[in-house]
């Protein structure tokens, strides 16, 4: 493994990546397609954007993912490798003391109508009550595939912040996840270096409705389409199988975050096909190779957490 790789991927993704036999070809592009920068048309569509979704470890030491809201430019980015983000508005869960100097958190961007997403991942500069000051580690786009459009307009309910807190899903909870096109989950990898590649990340899972099952056990199901390749979400799972799931009601303004315990199941080391999905409506093939299995640890109801709602067809 030369210097290259190693700047890019951590252990747990080169591990999976061999598995699913994409590390020959994540040794050639990662190095070129992960940059320590953000080009000019990233930069200016994270200041375009008016939600950012975002993954970080809070004050008690979990993972969580949450979305920051504003308007058109509450996204600065003053250089190439600087994002400022307001963060006054966001889910209700983000607390000062979440996040603090030198703290490593993943971000994404997606824009809805148009498919494009851009990730992130960035330390921690600055911090105070309005904002965070962000340099980046890794910038990278992500292609299309799965992304559902929708159009949003404001959520006027929105900044009410009712919580509700569970240990497992009420069966609202599970018609809601099983009727769900999308879901973001937020991940964390630390060896304990201080590299590009260590901290939060949080990326997008999407597919019709119903790509998320439920089983007996209250256990979700989910098929790992395929992607890029470069398996950061799951690589990181690997390592540290503690991840946060988070479901957007676009239509009525609530949200629904999950903490949750991991399984990557390999459809090759186990017979597990009779709780699948049929896929084929999303990847246009039947082949999936791999299965992930999260189990529900804490669930958090947030009502009208959401600043924007979707536009009705």
């Amino acid at each position: 493994m030369n210097d290259n790789v190693l700047s890019v991927w951590h252990k747990g993704e080169v591990s999976i990546q061999k598995q699913a036999g994409t590390y020959e070809r994540m040794a050639e592009i990662g190095p070129k397609f992960i940059r320590e920068f953000m080009p000019e048309q990233d930069r200016d569509f994270f200041s375009a954007l008016t939600m950012i979704y975002i993954g970080y470890v809070d004050h008690s030491g979990q993972i969580r993912a949450s979305i920051l809201f504003g308007a058109a430019n509450f996204i600065q980015s003053p250089t190439n490798t600087e994002l400022i983000i307001n963060t006054q508005h966001t889910l209700g869960d983000l607390i000062t003391d979440d996040i603090k100097l030198g703290d490593r958190v993943g971000l994404l961007g997606i824009e809805f109508d148009t498919k494009r997403r851009n990730r992130a991942n960035a330390i921690v500069t600055d911090v105070n009550q309005k904002s965070i000051r962000l340099s980046i580690l890794q910038s990278y786009g992500n292609c299309p595939k799965y992304i559902q459009p929708k159009s949003f307009v404001r959520n006027h309910s929105y900044g009410e912040f009712p919580l509700a807190t569970d240990q497992c899903l009420n069966q609202a909870d599970k018609d809601f996840i099983s009727s769900a096109d999308a879901f973001f989950i937020a991940s964390y990898f630390d060896d304990g270096s201080q590299d590009n590649k260590s901290g939060a990340d949080i990326s997008h899972r999407g597919g019709s409705a119903g790509f998320v099952s439920i089983n007996s056990k209250g256990q979700l199901l989910i098929d790992d389409y395929p992607g890029n390749g470069f398996f950061n979400t799951l690589g990181n799972l690997l390592e540290n199988p503690t991840a946060s799931l988070l479901f957007c009601d676009w239509q009525n303004g609530h949200a629904l975050h999950l903490t949750v315990s991991s399984q990557i199941i390999w459809h090759q080391d186990t017979n597990y096909s009779s709780d699948l999905l049929t896929t084929k409506k999303d990847t246009g093939s039947d082949e999936i190779k791999r299965t992930l299995c999260f189990t529900p640890k804490k669930v958090e109801r947030l009502l009208n957490g959401l600043a924007y709602r979707q536009l009705a067809p």
